[in-house]
């Protein structure tokens, strides 16, 4: 790897990595969300910094082309961001709809209550 693409590579993941703890301090993003953007940036930084986990990795998965086991990894990272997500998606829809069940009934509830029996 020549020394401009790891400069290039380092700085990149650095500055990924700072946009994300920026994002969490301004409290645009949740911690819990944030943790697993957090560990992927500074895994690009060990990987920029330290290119011998690429190979590393591809001997392990039994790669021939580290790129390819790289690529495989990050694939893997992303199913799992994807899982993750539309898990937090599917609690979150659970309790919208439970959320709107219990507004319509206090809603029905004081209506009820307003309107004076007629005579």
């Amino acid at each position: 790897m020549s020394s401009t693409l790891r400069l290039v590579l380092v700085i990149g993941s650095v500055l990924f990595f700072a946009f994300i703890i920026n994002m969490v301090r301004t409290k645009k993003l949740e911690l819990k969300y944030a943790l697993i953007w957090i560990i992927t940036s500074l895994s690009f930084v060990v990987m920029s910094v330290f290119p011998q986990t690429v190979f590393f990795i591809s001997k392990i998965l039994d790669v021939e082309v580290p790129a390819n086991a790289l690529f495989l990894c990050i694939i893997f990272l992303l199913l799992l961001m994807v899982f993750a997500l539309t898990v937090a998606v599917s609690r979150q829809a659970g309790r919208i709809k439970r959320l709107v069940q219990e507004v319509g009934l206090l809603k029905a509830d004081t209506e009820g209550k307003n309107k004076a029996p007629e005579k």
